[in-house]
């Protein structure tokens, strides 16, 4: 792999800092690399690193070797490659090539004529792009991304740590909160460069760029440790000591004792979101270690299954019965909680609800911390409590 560039690639990168200055700095900053390697038949980023093909840019004139480098750098800008998540890899690159070339178009970047550019698409994310693509046939997909000689005209996208270029990444490669952090100030660079009207009809996929992905089952064992008491107890006494015939009291601070698990079991919660619902039960249930109260709600309660903390080992949550299919409330749960506080019982540390997002929820806040868990797509307007997203695609 050569990285010293030629001319015509140099003078190219110039001219894109000239031209469009809120692509300036990120420009500068990234690594290009020159490859003649097969995997990269045009050009590729892994979001830090932009490999160009030397035979592709002879084929191509100036102002289109101009218009693919910011196309590349743009991905870099938006995160696409840290932002892809466990999405197909295929098609998230197709949904962010979308996304890239509408806002380059509109910025009067002249990409090449075989760019993916479909007007319908103008001001969504890359993943609403990737999920109105999935319900796409793979004829269908196929045919958006063929040119007339049988090839495809998308760039290629990297995982950051693809061993396809790996040779040529500087062994300082930034980690991913590096990236974020260069990104945040590219984007901080675009949004206020960027002519003004572009700026606002794109803002979601460009704020997007900037935000820090949230890993929703760190989210909820930091949630969980957040539940924790102020206050020590005296555990059973600690075994290093007992051979000694020292009989110690442990000291600690426990953790939850009850959490209540309620899943919206409505008919908007289609197969794929509720059988993600059940996967991220599980996870639940190995970091809250203690009682969960597990409700199934549609417009009604339709299941209430207590387990405690010895008994969930042996629960399969996979294949867990889901009970309801009807109207959508969020009331019933929060009800029951207040029922069960109402007839002497404690406080219950916390409630996790599952769900997509719609429905009607309270207006007051019950007396215990509240997590609503919801897809990327659904509606996240909650009075109260703290919201994670998790991706069911």
């Amino acid at each position: 792999m050569n990285n010293a560039l030629p001319a015509k690639v140099s003078r190219a990168r110039i001219q894109l800092m000239l031209r469009h200055v809120y692509l300036a700095s990120a420009t500068a900053r990234l690594k290009f690399r020159m490859t003649s390697e097969t995997w990269c038949p045009t050009m590729a980023t892994d979001g830090f690193n932009i490999f160009i093909n030397l035979g592709f840019v002879d084929e191509i004139n100036e102002e289109e070797t101009i218009g693919v480098m910011a196309h590349e750098v743009m991905h870099c800008i938006l995160g696409h490659a840290d932002r892809k998540g466990d999405r197909r890899h295929h098609l998230w690159n197709i949904a962010a090539d979308y996304a890239t070339n509408l806002i380059l178009n509109d910025a009067g970047v002249l990409l090449p004529k075989s760019a993916l550019i479909d007007w319908s698409l103008k001001g969504m994310t890359a993943e609403d792009i990737y999920k109105k693509l999935s319900e796409l046939s793979k004829d269908k997909i196929a045919k958006l991304v063929r040119k007339r000689d049988g090839t495809e005209f998308c760039d290629i996208h990297l995982e950051p740590n693809d061993p396809r270029g790996q040779s040529a990444r500087d062994k300082n490669h930034p980690t991913k909160e590096e990236r974020r952090r260069l990104r945040k100030s590219w984007n901080d660079e675009l949004s206020s460069k960027i002519p003004g009207k572009l700026s606002a009809e794109y803002s979601s996929e460009i704020n997007k760029s900037g935000q820090q992905e949230i890993n929703w089952r760190a989210f909820l064992s930091q949630f969980m440790t957040g539940l924790r008491k102020d206050d020590y107890r005296l555990f059973p006494p600690n075994k290093k000591h007992i051979w000694r015939n020292i009989y110690l009291p442990s000291f600690g601070t426990p953790g939850p004792e009850h959490i209540i698990v309620a899943i919206d079991t409505s008919g908007s919660m289609n197969a794929e979101i509720l059988g993600k619902v059940l996967t991220e039960i599980d996870a639940a249930r190995q970091i809250a270690d203690c009682k969960l109260t597990i409700i199934h709600c549609d417009a009604d309660i339709k299941e209430v299954e207590t387990l405690e903390s010895w008994e969930l080992s042996n629960r399969d949550f996979d294949q867990m019965t889901i009970h309801g299919r009807g109207g959508t409330s969020f009331l019933p749960p929060f009800r029951w909680a207040e029922k069960y506080i109402e007839q002497g019982n404690p406080i219950p540390d916390a409630l996790i609800y599952m769900t997509d997002g719609y429905g009607k929820s309270p207006k007051t806040a019950p007396p215990f911390p509240c997590l609503w868990v919801v897809p990327e797509n659904g509606a996240k307007e909650f009075s109260f409590g703290n919201v994670v997203t998790v991706n069911v695609a």
